[in-house]
């Protein structure tokens, strides 16, 4: 069963190793666990961190749709979509990750999808039925605002937060052995992203 890893208990293993005081860099930890938490989710589609989407139902007069506000600003890439027509489930949609898809007046049923903003999708052609569009997303690695908040990321990774975490307390102590220490980090994380891609048929529909 994964465990939330908080970012106090992180913090407090990191100080341990290097034997510092407990309230060492009290006032940097918030932001030294942000870059942590910011790296590991946004290093690799993890399959931890997909989450369903809120169902969108599609305009018929423009290509492009606001998702619902829950969403907004957090999606960091689409896993997945398809469009319900009714009780109908339509073969899923072609994702467009690279580049937002072109304005079209072309219309029919859509194809493809891409993230147009942080608040809306932009779907390719112009849907010419009212479809539920129906999604799951990677989403933007959590910004904590407190330290009894838990990392994104699972109990496995415990060894990797907790290394980026002694990497970010060198650096702010300006130690020389930062740069080690980062380098450790990034291998582990590179370790665990090539276990991920071993056992990366996880999507669902």
């Amino acid at each position: 069963m994964a465990v939330a890893i908080a970012v106090s208990d992180i913090t407090t293993l990191a100080r341990n190793f290097l034997k510092v005081n407990s309230s060492y860099a009290s006032a940097e930890e918030i932001r030294l666990a942000n870059t942590v938490n910011s790296i590991i989710g946004g290093y690799y589609h993890w399959h931890w961190n997909v989450t369903a989407g809120t169902d969108v139902t599609l305009s018929t007069t423009t290509q492009d749709n606001t998702i619902a506000a829950a969403d907004q600003n957090k999606v960091l890439a689409i896993q997945n979509a398809y469009l319900k027509d009714g009780s109908t489930t339509l073969p899923n949609l072609l994702i467009q990750s690279d580049q937002t898809l072109p304005v079209t007046d072309t219309t029919g049923r859509p194809v493809a999808v891409s993230m147009l903003s942080p608040t809306a999708i932009r779907l390719w052609p112009l849907s010419t039925t009212a479809f539920t569009f129906k999604w799951r997303f990677f989403k933007r690695p959590t910004v904590f605002t407190a330290n009894t908040e838990a990392y994104d990321s699972p109990d496995a990774f415990l060894e990797v937060a907790k290394a980026g975490m002694i990497w970010q307390l060198m650096d702010y102590a300006d130690d020389d052995r930062a740069t080690r220490w980062s380098q450790t980090f990034f291998a582990l994380l590179e370790g665990l992203k090539k276990r991920e891609q071993m056992t990366n048929n996880r999507m669902r529909g």
